[in-house]
Parts: structure tokens; C-alpha cells; sequence
């Protein structure tokens, strides 16, 4: 018997009670050890927690360092907790999170609070930790935010155990990083660039606390939509920064009275418009296939490119502006003026109909591309015309074409005859025609290139054939396939603007193809490289080969179907070559000085005519030469070089021949070492002279443009 105070309890009785607590310890012990399984059966494992890593945004450069574009699935940058301000940590943890330093996840002297006036009021507050918090940002599938008390129990499991692997300062770190503060923006680092403009480590104290305002609601706290409401909250948190000891009261009134500038609402910057889109995108491509699009748009990678930002703005609006300019002078059905506006009215056409171009430019030295247009809108049409776009070339083929005459001993001056001719191609009869219709009989090699006339250059089939061609536009980077037939030699078969750009480059670079690349080094988000751009070089063509071709395509600049080049931007060392294929359905125009070359295609989508006049010297030429003008006046004067053995003899141009004192027709002429004039003038009298000081431009006739 045990006695209580005047009463006397069996034994049996104290045993029996004590049985029943123990059952009762046991079973509640029980309860909550299966509850907390029940309650854990998918949340994530130690390990997963051990290797929280929030979703990174990568981030695209151009060569100068300004941002281009971001990919995300979040946009958030990480930022190391020493480089967010203290003003800010403590007004977070003012407003969120007072006792954050003291507790273990679960503040149990708020948690009692939050009960008692939940039971007592019809408030709602919240009572989560700022580790609570963090545990629904990082799981928010497994941690709803419905107000279920499953989900806090889970919720406190979670928290305790991100509390016992971490560090406060690693917590505050991860939140920081984590919490969404609107307009698409996770992290203060990604806040502070959207509402201020601003990296976070520049915030001042009135930013910093406005910011820690804003993680309750974000959209209806947000300076940029309502800064009256954004300004009311601040001075929330100021007065819990008070409370917890973090500022004065004269500091606080100090910071209260300071003025904020978020970024005004719907300001669009430039990388947000779509500039450089369409280089952007094949960037974009690029690194998707190399390292999977979980690298690219959750673990983040820092990306730094080839692209020249004043050089793309200067292409954008050449393109732009002529186009414009022509579909207006041509009174085209459909204009892209008339098409934005159908789309702005909310009918989009279901074709592209207006008209388009592309254009491309490269280091020739280098392989770098320093600008790319792929089309006039990368919203209404994502194919890109430069580099995926393959269209017939026309008589932007035909320097490969001379080239090969060269190799076969043929000079600048050998004399080829533009008359009427029809070769059996064994299938049927081909009659190859100048592009306005006349033949003019004899002309130099260099007068022919110059002013794309079609049958010379066709009846050089007769003489070598496709195979050593096809050779020469292989070593020089052209991987489309290209039809075996005698009327390549004029430009059938299709192409890609950027394989021309190469190819032409190569001529500018004495004979060595480069290859050409969009990005010069990656990085992860952690700073560690994985690739850096080598330049790729080959020998392609032999250097005075490579010179004489230079030297050939300066004449079409300078005196040729380009020559209305000068007069429209250019005005420096330059080379280059028009094209125009039948009914005017594509127009080219390829130049080049040694630094840079750049390429220029217009035509519409689907293969149908521009119009009368619509040729390459018409079309795409201007464009090429109001951004390379202003390239080159920036750049200065370069000369091409001569490499060492070029022979140069003054010539009859009537004859080919070494000019004598009698010749009336004369020019300088440069050949290759082994392939020079060994005989004298036939065609009038007089002796073998030295022409010195003669004028090296060479007979100007009728420069219209000759193009197929």
C-alpha cells in the first residue's frame, strides 16, 4: 500500500496507472515516430539536402561584356552572402525572422503566439521561420502553400533537418538567393537588377529595406506598380529594425526620408527586343546540343561570344532601311509595314510574304562573327536566312569559277570571247545568255569577272570541266551539296550565306580558310572553364592564288558591277563579287578588305521574283556597303599585301599580250609566278617599253551590271 496524503493507493493501483503511462509514452512515441514517417515518406533525403543547388540562369556576352540575352527557368543569379549587404540581411531578419540567430527551424515562442491569436482574433498571421520559408521555395511541389497542417508538419521536418546540416550563414545565403520577389526575378541579386537597375552590392539602405518589404506580397509591394504601397511597407520594416535593435530611431527616420528610383514601368532594354536574335538563337542551339538544356537553363553557364555589338546595330539598320526603301519604291502587295500592322490588329498572315535578307560578317583573320542578321524579325520568322537558308548563289559563284582558270594558266589579261555558244550536256542543249541580252565579243579575264559576264566564264566548262571546281569550293568550306551539271559554272546549285562568307574570307586571309566560330569561352556558374575558342586554320589556296583573286574582285569595286559602292558608303581598300539569278529571285553582294568580310542576301521566303533591276549591285549592295563604310572608316585604310613573287608586266589590253610603245590600250597587269606573258603585242607596232607610272585602272566599257 502506498500512502497519499490521508489516502491509501493499492499498489496495484499505482502499477496499474503506471502500466497505463507507460503505454501511453510508448504508443505516443510510437504515433509520432510513425507520424514523422508517414508524414517524410516522399520528402527529400539527407543527401538531396546535403546538395541544394537552386536553379541557375545562364547568361550570353557579346565580345565588349555587354549582356545579350539570359536563359532560365528562374532568373537568378547567385550572389555570395558577403557580397549582400548587412543592411539588408538585417532587415529581413527584422521582418521575416527575429529570432532566426536562436532557434533550430521552428521559433516555438512564435509558434505559441501565432495560436493564440488565431484562437483569440480573426487574423491569420504567419508564424514560419525564415528556414520554413526556404524549405517551401526549395520543394514547392512537396511542400504546397496551401494552409494544411500536414504541410506544416512536413514543413518543420524539412526545416530541422536543412537546420542540422547548415550553417545560419549558409541559410541566410540560400534564402537570399532562393526567395521569388516578383516580376520574374528570384534572388535579391536578380530584385535588385529588375526594380533598381542596380547589382545587389549597390543597394543603398532605403533599397535594401524596401526590397525586404516586398518578400510578404511581391506584386503588391512592388516600387515599379505601386511605390506609395511599396514606400507604406518600408516603413514596416524600418520599425521592426527598430524593435530588434538594428537601427536607431534617427537612423531609421534618416532611411525612411530617402527617395527611391526603381526602373520605370515598361521600360524594354535593348537585349530584351531581339537584338541579334538570330545570333543569339544559334548560340543558344550551340550550347543546348554540347551540354544538355539542364546545364544551359538551370545550372547556368557564362557565356561569352564573338559579336561586335555596334558592328550588329550598324548591319540591323542598313538592312532595314534599304529594304524598307525598296518595298516602298517597288509598291510591293505586301510589305513589312503592312504585315506589323495585320499583326498588330491581331491577324497574323499564315505566309511570310514580305520581302527578306540576311547578312554576315566575319574576322577574317580570326573565323570570329562579329555580326549576323538572319531575317528582319526573328518573331515571325525563327529560320534564319544566313546560316540555314541555302539559295542559288548566281554569279556570286564565279570567282571559284575563275579561280580555277587561274590554276590552269589562264591570266587577268587572256582574252575570252563573249559570243553565242550551245554545248550538248548529253541530257540537252544548254545556251548560256548575258543578263542583258548582248555579246560583246573579246574581253580580258579581268573584265569578264568584273562585270559578270556569263558566256565567258560559261565556255571555261569546255576547257577543265566541274571536277577541279568542285575541288576549289570544297578546300574552301562549302559542305552543301552541289549539282554536277555545266551551269554551276553560273551559279546553280544552292548555298548558305555564311559558306560564301567563308569561302571569300579566305581569299582576304592569303589562301587560309579559318573556321568560323559564335563563342570564344564558357564557364560555369561556379567560374570554371570548359571551353575556350582555338582558331582553326587550314591552307586552302596557295598565297599568290589568293592574291590574284583579291586583286581580280578589287576591279569589280572599283570599275565593276560594285562600283556604285563608293558612292553609297564605301570608300576604302576593298573586293567582292554581285550575284543575281534568273527572274531576279535572289541578290548577292560578297566583299571583303583584309579584316573583314561580309556577305549580303535579299530575296523572299518562297523563290519568286523582286522585279525589274532587282540585281545584286541593286539589292544587297547597298547594304553591304553603308555598314562596311562605316566599319572601315572606323577600322582605316588597310592595303591588301602582295605576297612575294607576283609578276606584274605592262599589257595591250586588246591583245593580252606584252604591250609595245604602239599598243593604245594599256594597263599594269599582275600574274601568277608561273603564268605570265611571254610574247610581245601582234596587233600594232613599235618595241617591248616599261610602261612606268601607268594608270593601273584598268579599260573602263560599259559597266551595267552583266549578271546571270
Amino acid at each position: 500500500m502506498i500512502r497519499l496524503l490521508k489516502y491509501t493507493i493499492p499498489r496495484r493501483t499505482v502499477r496499474g496507472l503506471l502500466v497505463t503511462l507507460l503505454v501511453l509514452f510508448i504508443g505516443t512515441f510510437v504515433g509520432i515516430v510513425a507520424g514523422v514517417d508517414y508524414l517524410s515518406r516522399d520528402l527529400p533525403s539527407l543527401d538531396a539536402l546535403q546538395s541544394i543547388e537552386p536553379s541557375v540562369k545562364t547568361v550570353i556576352f557579346a565580345a565588349n561584356g555587354d549582356t545579350l540575352r539570359e536563359f532560365y527557368t528562374e532568373n537568378r543569379t547567385i550572389v555570395p552572402l558577403s557580397q549582400i549587404p548587412v543592411a539588408l540581411q538585417q532587415a529581413v531578419i527584422s521582418v521575416e525572422d527575429r529570432r532566426f540567430h536562436d532557434h533550430y527551424g521552428i521559433d516555438l515562442r512564435r509558434l505559441v503566439g501565432v495560436i493564440w491569436i488565431n484562437l483569440t482574433t480573426s487574423r491569420s498571421p504567419g508564424g514560419s521561420t525564415l528556414t520554413q520559408q526556404l524549405a517551401r521555395n526549395l520543394f514547392p511541389r512537396l511542400l504546397p502553400s496551401q494552409k494544411r497542417i500536414t504541410r506544416k508538419f512536413r514543413e518543420w521536418i524539412v526545416a530541422t533537418q536543412i537546420e542540422s546540416i547548415y550553417t545560419k550563414d549558409e541559410i541566410m545565403a540560400m534564402y537570399l538567393n532562393q526567395i521569388y520577389l516578383g516580376k520574374g526575378s528570384y534572388g535579391v541579386q536578380a530584385a535588385a537588377h529588375t526594380f533598381f537597375g542596380k547589382d545587389v552590392w549597390e543597394l543603398g539602405h532605403a533599397e535594401c529595406s524596401m526590397i525586404a518589404g516586398m518578400i510578404q506580397r511581391p506584386e503588391t509591394f512592388s516600387p515599379i506598380r505601386h511605390l506609395d504601397r511599396a514606400y507604406a511597407r518600408r516603413s514596416t520594416v524600418l520599425e521592426t529594425m527598430i524593435n530588434a535593435g538594428y537601427l536607431t530611431r534617427a537612423e531609421a527616420e534618416a532611411v525612411g526620408a530617402t527617395e527611391v528610383h526603381p526602373i520605370e514601368a515598361g521600360t524594354i532594354t535593348r537585349t530584351s527586343a531581339g537584338f541579334a536574335a538570330y545570333f543569339v538563337e544559334e548560340v543558344r542551339k550551340d550550347l543546348e546540343k554540347t551540354y544538355g538544356a539542364t546545364k544551359l537553363y538551370k545550372e547556368g553557364l557564362r557565356v561569352w561570344t564573338t559579336l561586335n555589338p555596334q558592328y550588329q546595330v550598324w548591319m540591323e539598320e542598313a538592312l532595314e532601311e534599304h529594304l524598307a526603301t525598296e518595298e516602298t519604291d517597288r509598291k510591293y502587295e505586301m510589305s513589312k509595314a503592312a504585315y506589323d500592322s495585320l499583326v498588330d490588329a491581331g491577324t497574323r498572315p499564315e505566309k511570310l510574304e514580305y520581302l527578306q535578307g540576311a547578312a554576315l560578317l566575319q574576322d577574317v583573320r580570326t573565323g570570329a562573327i562579329l555580326g549576323m542578321v538572319g531575317g528582319r524579325s526573328f518573331d515571325d520568322y525563327k529560320w534564319n536566312m544566313a546560316t540555314q537558308a541555302t539559295r542559288q548563289p548566281g554569279s556570286i559563284f564565279k570567282p571559284f569559277v575563275y579561280l580555277t582558270a587561274l590554276q590552269h594558266g589562264y591570266m587577268p589579261c587572256s582574252i575570252l570571247m563573249d559570243t553565242p555558244f550551245v554545248l550538248d550536256t548529253g541530257t540537252s542543249l544548254w545556251r548560256p545568255k548575258n543578263f542583258n541580252g548582248r555579246f560583246r565579243g573579246p574581253m580580258t579575264l579581268r573584265f569578264a569577272l568584273s562585270r559578270s559576264v556569263n558566256t565567258p566564264t560559261a565556255k571555261l566548262y569546255q576547257d577543265y570541266g566541274l571536277s577541279p571546281v568542285l575541288e576549289n569550293v570544297r578546300k574552301l568550306g562549302f559542305t552543301t551539296r552541289l549539282p554536277r551539271v555545266p551551269a554551276l559554272f553560273l551559279g546553280a546549285g544552292e548555298v548558305t550565306l555564311r559558306e560564301v562568307v567563308a569561302a571569300y574570307s579566305s581569299f582576304a586571309n592569303h589562301g587560309v580558310y579559318t573556321q568560323q566560330h559564335l563563342i570564344t569561352r564558357v564557364e560555369s556558374a561556379e567560374g570554371e572553364i570548359l571551353f575556350e575558342a582555338r582558331i582553326e586554320q587550314r591552307e586552302a589556296l596557295d598565297p599568290a592564288e589568293a592574291y590574284m583573286m583579291t586583286n581580280l574582285l578589287q576591279s569589280t569595286v572599283r570599275e565593276g558591277t560594285a562600283v556604285s559602292a563608293r558612292w553609297r558608303g564605301f570608300t576604302k581598300s576593298g573586293a567582292g563579287k554581285t550575284g543575281t539569278t534568273n527572274e531576279s529571285t535572289n541578290a548577292w553582294f560578297c566583299g571583303f578588305t583584309p579584316s573583314f568580310c561580309g556577305g549580303v542576301w535579299v530575296g523572299f521566303d518562297q523563290a519568286n521574283p523582286m522585279g525589274r533591276g532587282a540585281t545584286g549591285a541593286r539589292m544587297a549592295l547597298p547594304i553591304w556597303a553603308k555598314f562596311m563604310g562605316k566599319i572601315t572608316d572606323q577600322k582605316g585604310e588597310e592595303p591588301f599585301i602582295r605576297p612575294p613573287g607576283i609578276v606584274e608586266e605592262a599589257i595591250c589590253l586588246n591583245s593580252g599580250m606584252l604591250a609595245t610603245s604602239g599598243c593604245d590600250s594599256t594597263a599594269t597587269e599582275v600574274f601568277l609566278p608561273n603564268f605570265f606573258p611571254q610574247d610581245v603585242c601582234d596587233l600594232h607596232g613599235g618595241q617591248l617599253h616599261n610602261f612606268e607610272g601607268v594608270d593601273k585602272d584598268f579599260q573602263t566599257l560599259d559597266s551595267a551590271d552583266d549578271e546571270f
